[in-house]
């Protein structure tokens, strides 16, 4: 706008010069006719319209490119401004368009490395939990199922894409410190003794240790320490409660609790998902967060849904 003004009232000043060279010298004249008072005024009049046309039609395209250049600037690369004068201003626009498309390209191409690399480092997780759960023949496959039903318990509580990707990290290496305990305490057949659960109790604290310092699993790591805290403050390593157990350790540790009574153990057979099922909500507001047993619950009742509708297309 401050563009449009000044070039306005530089062609409003140079198309005065000529009305006041006119009006200059009809002054001289003793008496003024109608016409000539008459071509004076329509002198004026088109000056301005003219002057306004041409101010408008300069500045429009440049008002063009900087509202392009805005999309950019809030990543919305690609965005073309649609100029077809043929001069100075029209060779601009033409090189805007190509930088956003060539910002468009770059921008979809570091997507494409981002999720790869994204990709790679869950493989690279999903093999470490394959490899802790291979310590334990009761354990293989647990590491993923936790993950699994973590991502749709937060996905229940309406977290969100990078949430949910913490939760999958958390859940798939809630277990890695369980490299620093004895296969014969992992493989024990039966009850730990008092000093055998004290060295398990330490695995939520090796994890955390194995994984502070990877900038990416910063916030997958409360799930790793804190995911056998209770919500009565029973728990351990820290003997949190409540909300200060962080959210991604609730979930992590009600998905562990569940997948842990439907999998068959050393010391206890498998629960059938409904029994499990009422143990949870049993367990809300002692072990369990309660809005984390209710989304629990509700994902257990959907996939008992699904898996019943399956069933009864599979038999149609």
């Amino acid at each position: 706008m401050r563009l449009f003004r000044a070039i306005l009232g530089l062609m409003l000043l140079s198309s005065a010069v000529p009305v006041a060279v006119l009006g200059a010298l009809l002054a001289t004249r003793a008496e003024l006719d109608g016409l000539a008072i008459g071509a004076g005024a329509f002198s004026v009049a088109l000056s301005v319209a003219l002057s306004a046309w041409f101010a408008r039609r300069l500045t429009r395209p440049v008002r063009a490119c900087v509202a392009g250049a805005l999309e950019i600037a809030r990543g919305r690369f690609g965005r073309e401004v649609p100029v077809q004068v043929r001069n100075e201003i029209g060779d601009l626009a033409y090189t805007f368009n190509h930088m956003s498309r060539e910002l468009a390209s770059y921008d979809a191409e570091n997507h494409r490395l981002i999720a790869a690399l994204e990709r790679g480092y869950l493989d690279t997780l999903r093999s470490l939990a394959g490899a802790i759960d291979a310590k334990d023949p009761y354990t293989r496959g647990h590491s993923q199922r936790v993950a699994d039903l973590s991502v749709e318990i937060g996905r229940e509580l309406g977290l969100d894409g990078p949430q949910l990707r913490l939760l999958e990290y958390g859940g798939l290496l809630h277990d890695v410190g369980k490299i620093g305990v004895g296969e014969p305490i992992l493989r024990k057949a039966g009850q730990l003794t008092e000093e055998e659960m004290a060295v398990m109790r330490e695995h939520p604290v090796i994890g955390a240790e194995i994984v502070r310092g990877v900038e990416f699993l910063a916030g997958a790591l409360p799930g790793i320490r804190s995911h056998h805290e209770r919500w009565d403050g029973g728990g351990y390593p820290d003997q949190l409660a409540g909300e200060q157990i962080p959210l991604v350790a609730r979930i992590v540790s009600a998905a562990d609790v569940y997948d842990a009574m439907t999998s068959e153990r050393p010391y206890q057979r498998p629960l059938p998902p409904a029994t499990a099922s009422e143990k949870v909500a049993s367990m809300a507001g002692r072990q369990i967060d309660p809005r984390v047993a209710a989304a629990l619950e509700r994902v257990l009742q959907r996939r008992e849904t699904g898996g019943a509708a399956g069933e009864r297309e599979a038999r149609a």
